[in-house]
């Protein structure tokens, strides 16, 4: 659908209905209805994080020094919550620790070799709902004894999850897909890793490298994984006495098990999975069409955001006039994209987003870049046309009852 400069004609109704979502405009003629969203300079939304310099936390001290809250114990650990800390060489170090502490929602992306966030010879430490993204790892457990992550999405890293040297650690309930590897484990024993989704990652979802021991793989959705090398390769084992079942009767969903028998973990541990399953998915991401938009030239901060979902959520790219604007990964139940960069005409914008087993959803989305209306003289104008349109009405009511 598209919107015609020209709005004023004969014998044509136009009705502007005013609401602090936009303005809507209906125009009907002999031909065609046509309805589009016309979106004025946008409010500003608060923030859900409050940008924040790096932190880097050096003794049990620097908790309280640098504003966290609580007193550091099991039930009231030391907090740092909503944050977002980006382009740093390591947005949150901590080593050294032993009390009780907690990252919790944050917001962190690194654009450089070391890790996004860093846990070096702590005890007790959590990492839990947080968006991670970039660096070496988003999340590098070094000499971590007794720590966790959960809940988190990692994406666009080297590694999703380094766990070095570290022990009686654990990783559960994350999203971890499109890095380069998904979960590394070096020198590691006596870890967990359990009900993770384990995806997308250009080479191995899982690696065991040598020297770790003793660690647990169950409940996790592993797929799709290692695709750029031909065939889908999940996980590989080089250590020792690693588990990928529970032992009782819960294993793991793998993208490439086909046949009904013990899937075997390639690697030199020679292990096998006993209670295996199948991961397939065949659905479709959903996304919610959104309006044709129109927006004045005049006007900054115009984005357009789709809500979408999926179980796997991977990427997304998005064409304008056909041709290819953006791609990226997308881990959120939305994708919000600048309006700031066209100028006056008309464009058809085209999103098509893609799941971890290649399922697709596209819509498309007409916007029109107009310089009227919407300016400091908005309000009048449109009251104007509202009284232009309500007098021509009484003028034909008039004509029509003197003819009658």
């Amino acid at each position: 659908m598209r919107m015609k400069r020209n709005i004023v004609a004969a014998f044509t109704l136009s009705v502007l209905m005013v609401s602090g979502m936009g303005i809507l405009l209906i125009t009907s003629s002999n031909t065609s209805v046509k309805s589009i969203m016309v979106s004025p300079v946008q409010e500003s939304i608060p923030a859900q994080y409050e940008p924040h310099a790096p932190i880097e936390v050096r003794s049990n001290a620097d908790f309280a020094a640098l504003g966290a809250s609580g007193v550091g114990t099991r039930s009231d650990p030391y907090i740092f919550d909503n944050l977002e800390i980006s382009n740093a060489e390591t947005c949150i170090e901590i080593q050294d620790t032993t009390a009780y502490f907690l990252i919790l929602n944050c917001k962190v992306s690194s654009a450089d070799l070391d890790p996004a966030i860093r846990l070096r010879n702590v005890e007790n430490g959590r990492v839990e709902q947080c968006e991670i993204a970039g660096g070496s790892s988003g999340l590098e457990f070094n000499g971590a004894l007794d720590s966790s992550a959960s809940g988190n999405a990692f994406y666009g890293c080297w590694n999703g999850i380094l766990m070095f040297n570290s022990e009686n650690c654990t990783v559960y309930d994350n999203e971890i897909h499109n890095n380069q590897y998904g979960v590394k484990l070096e020198w590691t024993e006596w870890c967990e890793i359990t009900n993770n989704s384990i995806y997308s990652n250009d080479e191995f979802g899982i690696e065991v490298a040598f020297y770790s021991y003793n660690n647990s793989f169950y409940g996790n959705s592993i797929g799709w994984n290692y695709l750029s090398g031909g065939d889908e390769e999940n996980a590989i084992d080089n250590g020792e006495d690693n588990r990928f079942d529970d032992g009782i009767s819960l294993g793991n969903l793998w993208s490439d098990y086909t046949v009904a028998e013990p899937y075997q973990v390639p690697g030199l541990a020679g292990v096998t999975d006993e209670f295996a399953g199948l991961l397939v998915d065949d659905t479709a991401p959903a996304i919610v069409p959104q309006y044709d938009t129109a927006i004045d030239a005049e006007s900054i901060d115009n984005t357009l955001t789709w809500l979408v979902g999926d179980e796997f959520p991977a990427t997304y790219m998005i064409e304008e006039n056909e041709y290819l604007a953006t791609t990226g990964i997308w881990s959120g139940e939305e994708i919000t994209i600048s309006l700031d960069h066209l100028e006056v005409g008309t464009y058809e914008l085209t999103i098509t987003i893609y799941d971890g087993a290649d399922n697709s959803a596209t819509d498309v989305v007409f916007v029109s870049v107009i310089s009227f209306l919407l300016g400091g003289i908005g309000t009048e104008l449109v009251m104007i046309a509202s009284g232009i349109t309500v007098l021509s009405f009484a003028i034909i009511i008039i004509l029509i009852k003197k003819l009658s």
